[in-house]
């Protein structure tokens, strides 16, 4: 009777083990003095011995059978998991929107009034916003990947005169702000925009720069185009035919042009042109100075440019 005892107890025994021992993506292991542990990465060699990343202190531990008394699987966002390392878990809606692929700093939400409270990561405001097109009586809303846009309220009012909105853990830059000569290097004079209240999603970004590109034009040209009919004629490229719509030529006259948050210096660098770009990446990254065969820079090398400095 009691060699049947012993052979019973070393099969649900070896039973245990044989489900114990399987390599799991993440688990909570319970050890024989009944201390937990949240694990990632467990693996178990042929000697029985786990190895696995502990997600507490973020070393890798290894564990025999014999000091474990169950290992749990779970996914690593469970509140069993995140109580353990003292995690927050993850929300699985921002989860989703992490992984569609757009730049994300992940600084705090809500809207930054000032210059000080973007440079604090501090922002004094928050409210549910909208995002919106540019265009039409009614304004239609835009996706995450949208790069310019109007943001408005739950009262739908404009939002203006602030400097910056995160969103969904996107960075928008509000233009006047980015114009605006108290937060701009003092060299990018002169660049005006037809949407001041609109914002710039920034695309690339680091411990460096938050880059972004928006759409503006020379302030003294446009000038000329409104008030001179020499100015203001311009070719239709359907017909032909020479226009006199100071308007239109105005608008013809901007250029989706890059530009920087520089963190250290705590100011916009706008590349007016492709020789003021060159004169802020010669020094940091030499072999992107481009020819400037046109007026503008190519911004695809511009952004190449931008992530190896960012």
């Amino acid at each position: 009777m009691k060699k049947i005892y012993l052979l019973t107890s070393f099969l649900i025994a070896g039973f245990g083990f044989a489900q114990i021992n399987k390599d799991i993506k993440t688990g909570i292991i319970t050890t024989v003095t009944n201390e937990k542990i949240a694990a990632k990465d467990i693996k178990w060699d042929k000697n029985g011995k786990a190895s696995f990343l502990n997600a507490s202190n973020k070393q890798m531990e290894d564990l025999y059978e014999n000091s474990i008394k169950s290992l749990e699987p779970t996914e690593e966002n469970t509140e069993i998991f995140t109580n353990i390392t003292n995690e927050k878990p993850l929300d699985p809606s921002v989860k989703k929107v992490i992984d569609d692929g757009l730049y994300r700093p992940m600084l705090p939400e809500g809207i930054y009034v000032t210059k000080q409270e973007f440079i604090d990561k501090a922002p004094s405001q928050k409210k549910h916003l909208s995002k919106r097109g540019l265009y039409g009586f009614e304004k239609p809303v835009l996706e995450d990947a949208d790069q310019i846009c109007f943001f408005f309220d739950e009262k739908e009012s404009k939002l203006k005169n602030v400097f910056a909105v995160v969103q969904n853990g996107i960075l928008y830059f509000n233009i006047k702000a980015i114009l605006d000569i108290k937060n701009r290097n003092k060299n990018d004079r002169a660049q005006d925009s037809d949407n001041p209240n609109s914002f710039a999603r920034a695309t690339i970004g680091g411990n460096n720069y938050y880059y972004s590109e928006i759409n503006i034009g020379n302030v003294w040209a446009k000038g000329l185009a409104l008030n001179s009919p020499l100015g203001a004629a311009i070719a239709s490229p359907k017909s032909g035919t020479i226009t006199t719509d100071p308007y239109s030529n105005m608008t013809a006259m901007n250029a989706y042009k890059g530009i920087v948050w520089d963190s250290a210096n705590q100011e916009f660098n706008i590349f007016k042109n492709c020789k003021d770009y060159n004169d802020f990446i010669k020094d940091k990254s030499p072999e992107d100075v481009q020819e400037c065969t046109t007026n503008q820079p190519d911004n695809f090398r511009v952004r190449k440019a931008i992530e190896k400095i960012k």
